[in-house]
């Protein structure tokens, strides 16, 4: 589920993240009350007697590159359970680009302020998905009748921080040159800034099919599956190692032969799933799928499921024999 709401709600958990922060550092108690605002730089006036303040500017939106989900078959998963609507519109990949600026009407203070929010974003190289969620529910209940609250409303908080799920925040450290023509488009007085990078946002059409965004980038992809150890034949009762992408999820399941049982593995990590094979496997060539399960809170009784390729492997017969002891007469 994608909306137009993805780039004020990843500005809104922004700021947050940032007045959070301000809020559990004891060295800035001194200043008192520090204002963070989200406005742009030429409507911001300080005075004699203003506070210092904080301004997250949003200046910049850009397709993300490393993502084509229009033209990689890899980003077009197999959905179970689904339905798909013929020619939905696949989400668009973003990355926002924010100029963070300090104000100060005291020896110091743009100096501490912008320090201490440096070290905050280092801290803080991702969002999670829960710390997502906690910023989108402040924000929903601290001031219901804010604009934004009021359009969170129409939608769900769960619906956002699906979609928002796992942002990366990286500095974009501009030189003079390009500060400086960055501070001549926004027609402001210049202030001491760093410019910060998040990726990755997804907007999509409301035609979208519910497992075409963060489903559809994620898919799984098996590469190669051995045994474990390594040397041995694989028969029935034997553990396999699956090595792949994006191989882990809230529910990881394995299907063989696509059939209708799920196994359940022992080891999920996001490159590699260790299992063991049932017993009563038939030697021949058998075909396994990472299967991805994940109930969506907002979509009730729905139940999603996203597969992998499929990868084959070869079963070897297994020679069962008894030797009865004849005893002899002397």
């Amino acid at each position: 589920m994608s909306n137009g709401l993805a780039i004020a709600a990843m500005t809104a958990v922004f700021k947050n993240l940032i007045e959070d922060g301000l809020v559990q550092n004891a060295a800035l108690s001194s200043m008192g009350n520090i204002l963070v605002t989200t406005l742009p730089p030429d409507q911001i006036s300080i005075g004699v007697d203003g506070q210092p303040q904080l301004n997250l500017f949003l200046y910049q939106v850009s397709q993300n590159r490393n993502v084509d989900l229009g033209k990689s078959d890899r980003y077009q998963p197999t959905h179970h359970q689904v339905s798909t609507e013929e020619g939905a519109i696949l989400p668009l990949a973003i990355n926002l680009h924010y100029v963070l600026t300090a104000y100060g009407n005291k020896d110091f203070q743009t100096e501490i302020l912008l320090g201490y929010v440096m070290q905050l974003m280092h801290q803080t190289p991702v969002l999670s998905n829960a710390r997502i969620r906690a910023a989108l529910n402040h924000v929903a209940t601290i001031n219901r009748s804010g604009l934004l609250a009021q359009a969170i409303e129409s939608t769900s908080v769960e619906a956002l921080t699906e979609q928002l799920d796992q942002v990366k925040i990286v500095p974009n450290l501009l030189d003079t040159e390009q500060m400086s023509r960055l501070w001549s488009l926004l027609h402001g007085s210049y202030r001491p800034s760093i410019a910060y990078e998040i990726s990755m946002v997804f907007i999509g059409s409301q035609k979208s099919s519910p497992g075409s965004s963060k489903e559809a980038l994620n898919q799984p992809q098996i590469e190669k599956i051995v045994a474990s150890p390594t040397n041995n034949q694989i028969v029935a009762g034997s553990s396999l190692i699956i090595y792949g992408k994006n191989l882990s999820a809230d529910i990881t399941l394995l299907r063989l032969n696509a059939g209708e049982n799920l196994l359940e593995p022992q080891i999920v990590e996001d490159n590699r799933i260790l299992f063991k094979l049932p017993h009563n496997l038939d030697a021949g060539v058998q075909k396994v799928q990472v299967v991805h399960q994940q109930l969506y809170k907002y979509q009730k009784d729905s139940e999603l499921e996203v597969v992998s390729n499929e990868q084959t492997f070869v079963l070897h017969p297994t020679i069962q024999f008894s030797v009865e002891e004849q005893g002899c007469n002397v």
